[in-house]
C-alpha cells in the first residue's frame, strides 16, 4: 500500500495521464481510419469518373483504351487496380503491380452489391461505380488502390505504443521533482517541528514564501504552539510557585518534628509515630525539591551552560559520596576507567543525573549484587552506562519510567513520587542528549545516557550553575541522610 503523499500523487498523476494517452490513442487512430477512408473513397470515386469521362468513345477499341488508361493512370507502377466491364464482359483489366503487394487477377467484382462503396479486398481498396449512356452498353468501372493508409495506420499505433509510455515514464520524473519542489515547505515544517523543544519556546515553523494554503496551515501551528507555550509555561509557574510556597512551612514542620524526637522519656508509641512522620516528611521535603528543580530545567532559567566537565571524574567523585549507601546493601560497584571524557556542560545537574541512576540502581538491587558505571565517548557523543544486577523492570514499564510521577512498584523510598528518573531525562535533553534503558526482569536493569561532546543543547549563558551544583548536593544530602537515619 502506498503510504507516501508524493507517491499516491505520482501514481494517480501517472493513472490520469496513462488514461488520457490512451483515450488520444484511440482518438488518433479513429479518427485517421475515418479521414483516410473519406480521402480514399474520394479519389477512388474521381478517378473512377475520370476513366468514364477519358474512354466512354473507346470501349470498342481495345488497345487504344489500354494505351489511354496506362498513359494516364499508370496502375502497375502506382500500385493501382483498373477493371472494365461493359455489358459484364472485360475489356481492359491492370496487370500486375511492379512492387507485387497484391494479384491483379485475383480481385473477384463487387457489384452489384457494393456499388458507390470502398470495400476491402486483400490488400486493396475497391470501388466499383457503373455507368450508362442513352442506347448504349452498361459499362462498370472497377478501381482500386493498395492499403498505404492501414499501413500508416499501423505505423501511427506502433508509434504511439512505443512513444506513449516514453512520454508517461519523463511525465512521472517532471511530476516528482515538481511535487518534491512543491513540497519543499512542508519539509522544512516537519525538520523544524521535529526540532522544536521547549528550550527554545519562541521557534516557531518556517512559514515565509509558501503557497498561501500551507503557509496558512504553518501559522495556524504556530498560534497552536503559542497557545501550548502558553499553557506550558503557567503550569511550569505555578508548580514552580506551589513548591515554594511549601518549602519553608515543611522545613518548620520537620525542625519541631526533629525536637520533639530528641526529647527523652517519650511513650514509645508516640516515638514511633514521629518517626514515621518524620520519614514521610523527608519524603515530602525531596519531592517538594524535586519539584522546583523540574520547574526550573524546563524554564529558560534552568538552562545553564557551561563549563567543561570530566564526567569520569564526576562518577568516581559521585560513587565515593554515596559509599555509605553502597556499603549499607554489601554492593559492588565496578567504577569507571580510561581516558577523560570532556563536554561542556552544567557540572551540578550532570552530577545529580549520576546521582539519580546510581541511587536507582542501589534502591532496586538486592544486598550483594554488583552495579557497574562505564563512561567513554563514541563518535561525537559522551555515553554514560549504570547497569546493575537488581530486580529489573517489565517490558510493558520500560517506556514510561522516565514520565513524571510514574512508579512501576509502590515501594516508596526516596524520590517514591517517581521523579528521579524524569529529572534525569529533563536534564538529559536540556544538554541536547537522551537517555535510555534496556531490562530483563530479575536480570538487571542498563540506563544508557548520550550527551553531545560539542555544545549542541540550547542554554542560556546567564543562568547560574552554582544553584544547579545545591540541587545535586541536595540530592546527596538526602541519600546520606537516609542511610545515617537507618544506621541510627
Amino acid at each position: 500500500m502506498i503510504r507516501s503523499l508524493t507517491s499516491r500523487l505520482i501514481f494517480l498523476y501517472c493513472v490520469i495521464l496513462l488514461m488520457l494517452g490512451a483515450a488520444f490513442l484511440g482518438i488518433t487512430v479513429i479518427s485517421f481510419r475515418h479521414y483516410a477512408g473519406q480521402v480514399i473513397t474520394n479519389i477512388l470515386a474521381s478517378r473512377a469518373q475520370d476513366i468514364w469521362r477519358m474512354s466512354r468513345d473507346e470501349f470498342r477499341h481495345p488497345d487504344r483504351l489500354k494505351s489511354i488508361i496506362e498513359r494516364r493512370f499508370s496502375p502497375e507502377s502506382q500500385d493501382r487496380f483498373i477493371r472494365i466491364e461493359v455489358d459484364g464482359k472485360t475489356v481492359y483489366r491492370s496487370g500486375e503491380p511492379l512492387n507485387g503487394h497484391f494479384s491483379a487477377k485475383d480481385i473477384p467484382p463487387i457489384l452489384p452489391l457494393k456499388e458507390g462503396e470502398v470495400l476491402p479486398i486483400g490488400e486493396v481498396m475497391l470501388y466499383a461505380k457503373s455507368f450508362t449512356q442513352p442506347g448504349g452498353p452498361r459499362v462498370v468501372i472497377e478501381t482500386g488502390q493498395f492499403q498505404y493508409a492501414q499501413t500508416v495506420e499501423e505505423r501511427l499505433i506502433r508509434s504511439l505504443f512505443i512513444g506513449l509510455p516514453i512520454l508517461l515514464l519523463m511525465a512521472a520524473i517532471a511530476g516528482y521533482l515538481v511535487m518534491r519542489r512543491a513540497l519543499t515547505p512542508v519539509e522544512s515544517m516537519i525538520r523544524a517541528a521535529e526540532s522544536y523543544t521547549f528550550n527554545e519556546p519562541h521557534k516557531r515553523l518556517p512559514t515565509t514564501g509558501n503557497e498561501p494554503r500551507i503557509e496558512a496551515l504553518g501559522l495556524a501551528l504556530n498560534r497552536m504552539l503559542d497557545r501550548l507555550n502558553s499553557a506550558y509555561s503557567h503550569v511550569n509557574r505555578f508548580t514552580s510557585d506551589a513548591a515554594h510556597e511549601l518549602r519553608t512551612p515543611l522545613t518548620i514542620i520537620r525542625g519541631e518534628l526533629e525536637l520533639i524526637a530528641r526529647k527523652e522519656k517519650l511513650p514509645p508509641d508516640t516515638d514511633e509515630a514521629i518517626k514515621t512522620v518524620l520519614e514521610e516528611m523527608t519524603r515530602l521535603s525531596g519531592l517538594v525539591d524535586n519539584l522546583i528543580a523540574l520547574s526550573r530545567m524546563d524554564s529558560l532559567w534552568g538552562k545553564t551552560a557551561h563549563d567543561t566537565v570530566d564526567l569520569l571524574d564526576l562518577a568516581l567523585e559521585t560513587i565515593d559520596q554515596m559509599h555509605l549507601l553502597l556499603e549499607e546493601k554489601h554492593l559492588t560497584v565496578t567504577k569507571p576507567r580510561g581516558p577523560a571524557v570532556l563536554l561542556p556542560g552544567d557540572r551540578g545537574r550532570l552530577k545529580q543525573v549520576l546521582v539519580n541512576l546510581l541511587g536507582n540502581a542501589i534502591k532496586y538491587t538486592a544486598p550483594g549484587g554488583r552495579i557497574t558505571i562505564q563512561i567513554r565517548a563514541e563518535g561525537m557523543m559522551a555515553v554514560v552506562m549504570v547497569e546493575d544486577t537488581g530486580i529489573g523492570i517489565d517490558p510493558e514499564h520500560q517506556q514510561r519510567v522516565f514520565d513524571r510521577f510514574y512508579r512501576v512498584s509502590p515501594d516508596r523510598g526516596a524520590d517514591g513520587a517517581g521523579l528521579g528518573l524524569a529529572i534525569v531525562k529533563s536534564i538529559c535533553q536540556a544538554h541536547g542528549g537522551t537517555v535510555s534503558v534496556r531490562s530483563k526482569p530479575s536480570v538487571g536493569s542498563c540506563f544508557v545516557v548520550e550527551v553531545p561532546l560539542s555544545a549542541t543543547g540550547a542554554s542560556s549563558p546567564v543562568a547560574s550553575t552554582m544553584e544547579s551544583r545545591r540541587f545535586a548536593e541536595m540530592s546527596t544530602s538526602r541519600e546520606l541522610s537516609k542511610t545515617r537515619a537507618k544506621a541510627v
